[in-house]
């Protein structure tokens, strides 16, 4: 008898922990149409998401919603780009966004700068530019790159 009381009273006590984990929970017949179709994929898995991560979800969808055509084609592309990497490319890539989100303001405003003028070169330029930077020595590139501090 013992044993069965303190049985229901686990039991009673796990379904309370679960009623609570599942309070601030989204319902998927709550989000509009458009989140929606923006989350479809996630649809299955909704219900036993943490209703953090569905919060999370639901403000993308709606800041997604909010993109132009061009916005949404820009992520679509990027994420595209991300899922061909290797581990070890995405493990770089992630070393270099640290980086820059450690960097000044005005750093950060000088790499952008920087990034904006080689993107608005044609093709040619750029491999040329790509070239003529890897046959430079390092401290041939220290020196460009300070040149370039002082510049900007």
């Amino acid at each position: 008898m013992r044993n069965y009381i303190f049985s229901l009273l686990f039991i009673l006590a796990a379904g309370s922990g679960m009623a609570q984990a599942t309070e601030g929970a989204i319902a998927w017949n709550s989000l509009s149409p458009a989140e929606q179709q923006t989350l479809q994929p996630m649809k299955e898995k909704w219900a036993a998401m943490p209703p953090e991560r569905q919060a999370r979800l639901r403000e993308n969808a709606k800041r997604w919603s909010a993109m132009t055509p061009e916005q949404q084609n820009r992520i679509k592309q990027n994420r595209e780009r991300w899922q061909a990497m290797t581990p070890q490319q995405r493990q770089k890539m992630q070393q270099r966004q640290q980086r820059f989100r450690e960097m000044t303001p005005e750093q950060r405003q000088r790499m952008k700068k920087a990034f904006t003028r080689y993107r608005e070169m044609d093709p040619e330029q750029q491999q040329a530019l790509r070239e003529k930077f890897r046959s430079m020595t390092p401290e041939q590139r220290r020196e460009l790159r300070e040149r370039r501090r002082r510049v900007d």
